[in-house]
């Protein structure tokens, strides 16, 4: 790789560095990140490449390098990479990041959450059919939550209205231990959704986090529309942050032990979705969900 970082862009580096399986390097203190890719996968990065480049005029999002021909790919074996530099150096979450995302349209595909949820669900039921004694805790945990993403699940399909007119804004991708500032400014975890999609996410991060600000959370759905409360509704009942620690477990990347984070704060976890609940009390959809009302 660092003959062709060379021949292709005159850059050499002493080490490339790995993390969260992500290729890097560092020039002059500034970090560079080397994504591989399919020829599949081009089209994607060309519209990346064109967001890139237009909110780099406002927000310090991580921008593409040109290679010595003046383009962004460069063949690598069977596929290619490109190059990425980080210009956001902050590593602290905050949340007006995310604001600076809010209404900007995109040329990228909408991100179909239905059909995510869905799949995602039926592979995890799916894998844990393979068990049987192994991942006690994950057993014991996993069919309260799948339930919890049935219900999202349901909510969503019974709103579809959302699904096909609110997909309005830069949304991210993200597990719960890349919920940071660099990682909301890569455009590799960009997708166009509901800007309630981050919000969600933001505030479980910060449940988890033992932040929780039931003021700045009732904010959100005073401040949202209708079919914004729903949507945020529906995602903060969806336990996406749980999955992909189950997945990362039974992919042997994580210890087992630390599902016991989400099973030791369903209780308040569920305190969260009852003032929701009040929040949205003229939502009759909402209102029929009431095994958390205990």
């Amino acid at each position: 790789m660092k003959d062709i970082l060379y021949s292709n862009y005159d850059i050499r580096v002493d080490e490339i560095y790995i993390k969260n399986n992500k290729h890097f390097f560092f020039i002059n203190n500034n970090k560079i990140y080397i994504y591989e890719c399919s020829k599949e996968e081009l089209d994607k990065i060309n519209k990346l490449i064109i967001i890139t480049n237009e909110l780099y005029k406002n927000i310090k999002v991580s921008t593409f390098i040109k290679n010595k021909n003046n383009t962004f790919f460069t063949k690598y074996n069977e596929n290619f990479i490109v190059l990425v530099k980080v210009n956001n150096i902050e590593n602290d979450f905050d949340k007006n990041d995310i604001y600076k995302f809010w209404n900007i349209n995109t040329n990228l595909d909408n991100y179909n959450i239905i059909d995510e949820w869905t799949k995602e669900v039926d592979d995890l039921e799916n894998k844990m059919i393979e068990y049987n004694k192994e991942f006690q805790l994950i057993q014991e945990s996993i069919n309260y939550f799948i339930g919890m993403a049935e219900n999202a699940i349901e909510l969503l399909n019974d709103n579809k209205k959302i699904i096909n007119n609110y997909n309005d804004s830069i949304g991210h991708k993200l597990s719960y231990e890349l919920f940071n500032s660099n990682s909301l400014y890569d455009p590799f975890n960009f997708i166009k959704t509901n800007k309630m999609y981050d919000v969600s996410n933001y505030i479980k991060y910060i449940f988890l986090k033992n932040e929780i600000d039931y003021n700045e959370i009732e904010s959100f759905f005073i401040n949202g529309s209708e079919y914004e409360n729903i949507f945020l509704f529906c995602n903060l009942l969806y336990p996406n942050i749980y999955f992909d620690l189950v997945k990362k477990i039974l992919a042997g990347e994580e210890e087992e032990s630390k599902i016991k984070l989400f099973i030791n704060k369903i209780k308040k976890y569920n305190k969260l979705l009852r003032f929701c609940k009040k929040i949205v009390k003229n939502n009759k959809n909402i209102q029929l969900i009431n095994w958390f009302d205990k």
